[in-house]
C-alpha cells in the first residue's frame, strides 16, 4: 500500500487511540463519571467512523483518477507512435524529393536512344556529353536500364577510366534511397 494511503489511515486511528487512552485515565482529584465517559467514547467512535468513510471515499476517487490517467497515458503513447511514423514518412518523402531535385529531368526518348546505341558509340557520346554537362550525363546514365548502362560503362572505362569512375560515383549518389532497403 502506498505511504500516503497508510498515513491517511493511520493518523486518524492513532489520534483516536490517543483520545481513548486519555479518556480512560482518571482525572486526579475528581470523581469518575462513567456516563460522561460513555458519551465521549460514543462520540469519538462516531467521528472515527466518519473519518474512515471519508478516507475510503478519497481512496476510491484516487483509484478512479489513476485509471483515467493510465488510459490517457496509453492514448498519448499510441499518438506519439503514430506521430513518429508519420514524421519518418515525411522525412523519407522529403529526401526522395531532394534527390529528384538534384537530378535534371531527361527526356525518356534520349534515354531510349542511348540504350539502343552500340555500346562503343554510346560510350564515346557519353564521354562528350560528360565533358559538356556532367549533371545531364549522370541523369541520363541513372535513367538507363542497368544492364544497358553497364555495357556502356564497360566501353567507357577503357576510353576514360577517371570519367567512368566519376560517373559511377555521381550516379550512385544521385539515386533516391530505397526506404525498403
Amino acid at each position: 500500500m502506498n505511504g500516503r494511503y497508510l498515513l491517511w489511515i493511520s493518523a486518524p486511528l492513532a489520534l483516536s487511540a490517543g483520545v481513548l487512552w486519555l479518556s480512560a485515565q482518571e482525572p486526579k482529584g475528581e470523581a469518575r463519571n462513567p456516563a460522561a465517559e460513555g458519551v465521549k467514547v460514543a462520540e469519538l467512535a462516531s467521528q472515527l467512523q466518519n473519518r474512515e468513510k471519508a478516507i475510503a471515499q478519497k481512496e476510491a476517487d484516487l483509484r478512479q483518477l489513476e485509471q483515467r490517467l493510465n488510459t490517457l497515458q496509453a492514448t498519448l503513447d499510441r499518438d506519439r507512435g503514430d506521430l513518429a511514423s508519420r514524421e519518418k514518412a515525411v522525412q523519407d518523402a522529403l529526401a526522395k524529393l531532394e534527390n529528384l531535385k538534384l537530378r535534371p529531368v531527361i527526356d525518356p526518348q534520349i534515354i531510349r536512344t542511348f540504350e539502343a546505341m552500340d555500346p562503343a558509340a554510346g560510350a564515346q557520346a557519353m564521354k562528350e556529353l560528360a565533358g559538356q554537362n556532367m549533371d545531364v550525363a549522370v541523369a541520363l546514365l541513372a535513367g538507363m536500364v542497368p544492364k544497358k548502362a553497364a555495357k556502356l560503362m564497360d566501353q567507357l572505362a577503357p576510353l576514360d577510366a577517371k570519367l567512368a569512375g566519376r560517373l559511377s560515383e555521381r550516379v550512385g549518389l544521385s539515386k533516391p534511397k530505397d526506404p525498403a532497403a
